[in-house]
């Protein structure tokens, strides 16, 4: 009769360890999305979600050679800090079809648009909540956005950091120029 209870303790105990481990793999990736596009989330708070030196180095892999050239005050350096701000890297999460110069404008510097008085730009803000993930074992994930048929978005890959998951790369779909 003891043993019974206990193999029945025991199973009880595994079929909760492995819902909530299948629950944590389904839904942990889901939860970094949203939280990476919070728009109530400040600055500070997005830059613990995603490792901005790796995502920089992400955006550099894809800029075209002519980036290089950007004179100053506006360089390739510039150009990556802004496309690596917080602020910037919610827009790219929030906007997964957008452009990249469109989702970078977040995070440049005041002065970058120069002497002309602000306008609205002609654009559609395209969101989704449909989520593709492609697991490559235990510890990275890419999130694609799965809101629309015809072309894909950007790719968001993420890295396994103890139970939740740090933003690494953003894989554009156009090259930077």
């Amino acid at each position: 009769m003891k043993i019974s209870r206990f193999i029945w303790l025991v199973s009880a105990i595994a079929a909760v360890v492995i819902a909530a481990g299948g629950s944590w793999y389904a839904f942990a990736p889901r939860l970094a999305i949203a939280a990476l596009s919070d728009w109530d989330a400040a600055p500070e708070e997005l830059l613990a979600l995603y490792d901005r030196p790796r995502v920089r180095a992400a955006f550099e892999r894809q800029m075209l050679p002519q980036v290089d050239t950007y004179e100053p005050p506006y360089t390739k350096d510039v150009v990556l800090d802004a496309m690596s701000d917080p602020r910037a890297v919610r827009m790219f999460v929030n906007e997964p079809y957008g452009e990249w110069q469109l989702a970078a404008a977040a995070g440049l510097p005041e002065d970058f648009a120069g002497e002309e008085p602000a306008s609205p730009m002609p654009r559609m803000m395209e969101t989704t909540d449909s989520w593709s993930f492609d697991w490559s074992g235990l510890h990275t994930i890419a999130a694609t956005p799965s809101g629309r048929n015809e072309t894909s978005g950007n790719s968001y890959r993420f890295e396994r950091d103890g139970l939740s998951w740090r933003l690494v790369a953003i894989d554009l779909t156009v090259p930077i120029r």
